[in-house]
């Protein structure tokens, strides 16, 4: 079995979202899958064109010339595959946006009707792997995903993580309250936990999926905590 995570984050080794895509891979190799993570700030993906090429010209093949063909490969032969993105602007980063408008290839023109009225493109091929989906914010509160929460009510993926407080997991362990660290080591194991529920179960328990929405710190702490950090990176 093999799981992949594609890292939307421009900080890629170095962001918030590689810390949880790290634990979560973590858990899944303890189960006996195959584990990779692409950072796609260091792929060649360049924008779609919108030209339909992939349709007409060379059906099922992009003709722009860079990476993304070697990377829906590695989508197609995993078995769960996933996203994630720090929150940017309400929505996902630029990067991710660019990787996932160069899924066109894998779908048809043809228009269909869903039950519940919305319409969608045929897939091309017979077999697509299980998605999840990771988001995180540095922002406090819940009300930080609500765009990327209606897209993934498409995809029912096996797996949601919206992770707000995000900066938290990469703050000095020196400025965080106790009480907050042992929430992040809890989450961290959540994290391992889940992957390898998804390896073995082929699901997430509704609980396991509660305990990794839990707040890490106090929404007053974490502002000034987040602020202070900034008062420092402002003086130098």
């Amino acid at each position: 079995m093999k799981v992949i995570a594609f890292n939307g984050s421009p900080r890629g080794r170095e962001s918030n979202s590689h810390i949880i895509i790290a634990s979560l891979l973590e858990g899944a190799r303890e189960a006996g899958a195959e584990t990779e993570e692409i950072f796609l700030v260091d792929r060649d993906v360049k924008q779609c064109r919108g030209c339909f090429n992939c349709w007409q010209v060379t059906p099922g093949e992009c003709v722009i010339e860079d990476e993304m063909s070697e990377l829906l490969k590695l989508y197609l032969e995993s078995d769960y595959a996933g996203m994630a993105t720090p929150v940017y602007n309400l929505f996902m980063t630029g990067l991710l946006k660019n990787f996932a408008d160069r899924f066109l290839p894998l779908a048809t023109p043809h228009i269909h009707k869903n039950e519940d009225g919305t319409f969608y493109h045929e897939g091309r091929v017979q077999k697509f792997p299980r998605e999840f989906f990771i988001a995180n914010s540095g922002f406090p509160g819940p009300d930080n995903f609500e765009l990327l929460k209606m897209l993934m009510d498409y995809k029912e993926p096996v797996l949601e993580i919206y992770r707000n407080s995000g900066e938290v997991l990469s703050s000095s362990r020196e400025s965080i309250p106790d009480y907050s660290l042992q929430k992040i080591d809890d989450f961290t194991i959540s994290l391992q936990e889940a992957g390898r529920e998804m390896v073995e179960e082929g699901e997430v328990s509704g609980e396991l999926a509660q305990r990794l929405h839990e707040d890490l710190i106090d929404d007053g702490d974490y502002m000034r905590l987040a602020n202070e950090e900034w008062d420092e990176m402002l003086k130098k």
